[in-house]
């Protein structure tokens, strides 16, 4: 079956901005960006800020985020003094990009842009981040060729994908559609699909190995996963459900640096 469409996926995401099902309160209002910032403080401790965003260490550099959905990384960035560029399929996430932004007294530049053809030079930025967006995509490896040809020589890409190898992949979705009526017949994509939504067109999950096929040009991989992406997950006690978390999380997380001479610019 062929993949769907780039404009089915950003159809899709027009209709459906990234988190405001769960959040009582209408998008792009004060009210949704403090539960929304609340939400994400709650699941995500402070090292995953601190050690896989970044979140601190790149002032003054030049960021791009791929995918801001509704702004929170690209805020994240904004607040600790990079200079960010935020692009989105969606024209519905960069209003509510810029509407964050605004609320919070930070500066980016927002515009709509298509990770498979991203509208900037060679070299433009010294860092790509891109969380939980490129496995959405129906090439995701041209978008992977796109954050290579973006960043600078020595420059960093801070990437999220689904994980084939975690817990929810390989336990939990497998055990699913054999006990759970609703979910038999259908296959372990389209369980990945409406982790976004029921109507959600494309999910992807990778392994490591697949990801550094998909990414020549690029060295010093590291790699870490979290989130078991389980309902129940709070009921296993806390040293063990974050050692499984460390080891077969849903998200996979990737530095990598682009092959190259750093770029030694003032």
């Amino acid at each position: 079956m062929a993949q769907p469409t780039v404009e089915r996926v950003k159809a899709f995401w027009e209709q459906n901005p990234l988190s405001a099902e769960m959040i009582p309160f209408e998008p792009g209002t004060p009210e949704f960006f403090r539960e929304h910032e609340r939400l994400r403080r709650d699941s995500e401790p402070a090292w995953v800020h601190e050690e896989l965003y970044e979140a601190e260490r790149h002032a003054g550099k030049r960021l791009l985020d791929i995918g801001c959905g509704t702004g929170y990384v690209a805020a994240l960035y904004a607040r600790g003094g990079a200079q960010v560029t935020a692009v989105d399929l969606a024209e519905k996430s960069v209003e509510l990009t810029r509407k964050r932004l605004a609320y919070l007294s930070l500066k980016a530049t927002v515009q709509v842009a298509n990770a498979e053809q991203l509208p900037f030079p060679d070299a433009a930025f010294d860092v790509v981040s891109s969380f939980g967006v490129l496995h959405h995509t129906p090439d995701t490896a041209r978008a992977l060729r796109e954050v290579h040809r973006v960043l600078v020589p020595g420059g960093k890409a801070l990437l999220m994908f689904y994980n084939r190898d975690s817990f929810a992949y390989r336990v939990l979705f497998p055990s699913k559609r054999l006990l759970q009526p609703a979910w038999r017949g259908k296959s372990a994509d389209d369980q990945v699909n409406a982790v976004d939504g029921m109507t959600n067109p494309l999910g992807k999950v990778f392994t490591r190995k697949e990801l550094r096929g998909l990414m020549p040009g690029f060295t010093n991989f590291e790699f870490n996963t979290w989130e078991l992406f389980f309902h129940h997950a709070n009921k296993i006690p806390r040293p063990l459900r974050d050692f499984m978390a460390a080891r077969w999380g849903w998200f996979l997380y990737i530095k990598a640096v682009k092959s190259g001479v750093p770029d030694r610019r003032e």
